[in-house]
């Protein structure tokens, strides 16, 4: 499974060859996309292309198409309908739900809740519509007596890493993880030693890149640029929830 492979190595590919597969992800038809296109297009080599085929579990370039291709199609009739009808929303969403479920790993949930639980302190971030998924989850840990706020405008983001230390964890919900200020404001605390802890979409994102662990949700491309669902958010953190559950349990 393309996703599967992808979330398995995505670390190893270089910049240029994280650019190559985020180039073929953003395309919804990839039949008469070749290798000589993408150079073009990205201005690369051939062999940064193959390079970054092998290195994510792929012979060839046309391997990579196949599959990718494949994991495509769970999304069909997306062109072919009005994207606004009830039966292609149900679709869009039941596409992202099994896409999410398929790349979800246990170890990277159990990481984590043991992080969660042995912090001094949990600060949760999530700004525009992610905030509701992350407000949600530290609801939860407040229930369980764990000490946890949320912060969702940016002077009070600006303020964490002012405060946070290395017994704290800050825990990320972001879709696209691009914002700027917030990134900038949790690299400051990386600084302090706080760990950094991101749920965010399978993909190159600054967010991912300085997080210590990621959890990745799959987000179909969208049209749609604003107002897209964090269903898969809400997901992840009713499991996360569980496994922190089952954790104390352990202890």
């Amino acid at each position: 499974m393309f996703l599967n492979n992808l979330k398995a190595n995505y670390e190893k590919l270089s910049v240029g060859e994280q650019e190559v597969v985020d180039y073929l992800m953003r395309h919804e038809e990839i039949e008469n996309i070749t290798i000589k296109t993408i150079c073009a297009d990205l201005y690369t080599s051939s062999s940064t292309v193959v390079r970054a085929c092998k290195k994510i579990g792929y012979r060839t370039y046309n391997e990579l198409k196949y599959d990718l291709r494949l994991s495509k199609e769970l999304q069909a009739n997306l062109s072919k309908r009005d994207r606004n009808s009830f039966e292609i929303i149900k679709n869009q969403l039941s596409v992202e739900f099994q896409q999410t479920m398929g790349i979800l790993s246990e170890d990277d949930f159990v990481t984590f809740a043991d992080c969660i639980l042995n912090a001094r302190r949990i600060f949760c971030i999530g700004v525009g519509s992610s905030y509701m998924a992350m407000a949600d989850f530290n609801r939860k840990l407040k229930l369980i007596n764990v000490w946890s706020n949320d912060y969702f405008e940016q002077y009070s983001i600006e303020r964490i890493k002012d405060i946070s230390i290395d017994e704290d964890v800050i825990l990320v919900f972001s879709l696209g993880g691009n914002s700027q200020d917030v990134n900038e404001s949790i690299l400051a605390a990386k600084n302090n030693g706080t760990t950094i802890l991101s749920i965010t979409t399978l993909g190159n994102n600054l967010l991912s890149k300085v997080s210590d662990n990621v959890i990745y949700i799959y987000d179909a491309p969208k049209k749609r640029e604003k107002l897209r669902s964090r269903l898969m958010f809400n997901l992840v953190g009713t499991l996360l929830f569980e496994v922190v559950l089952s954790r104390i349990g352990l202890k």
